[in-house]
């Protein structure tokens, strides 16, 4: 059930976030197809709409105007992020942290 809040902060999204949290309802992967579609439906790049997509999922108006498909983009945001956050980097031709080479 909604309240008279929600409903209030769920008429204040704009038509381009309202379209973009159809867009993912509809589309749930990612991939190739979805970023042509992007490119076709919204006119921008897939990383402009990606931009767009994070701060649409920020704002509490559309987690009032579809909380399940909000925090489900969230809970997926921050497990890329932290996927992202613990991969360790090792420059080419360096020998991984912890472990010398033999000479």
């Amino acid at each position: 059930m909604t309240s008279p809040t929600d409903e209030h902060r769920a008429d204040e999204l704009t038509e381009l976030a309202r379209h973009v949290l159809s867009f993912e309802h509809d589309r749930a992967r990612h991939d190739r197809t979805k970023e042509a579609e992007i490119r076709v439906e919204f006119e921008m790049s897939a990383a402009r709409y990606y931009q767009v997509l994070n701060r649409v999922i920020d704002s509490p108006a559309a987690l009032a105007y579809d909380p399940q498909l909000v925090t489900r983009l969230q809970r997926l945001r921050h497990a890329r992020t932290s996927a992202r956050a613990s991969r360790s980097f090792v420059a080419p031709g360096a020998a991984p942290e912890g472990r010398e080479e033999e000479r």
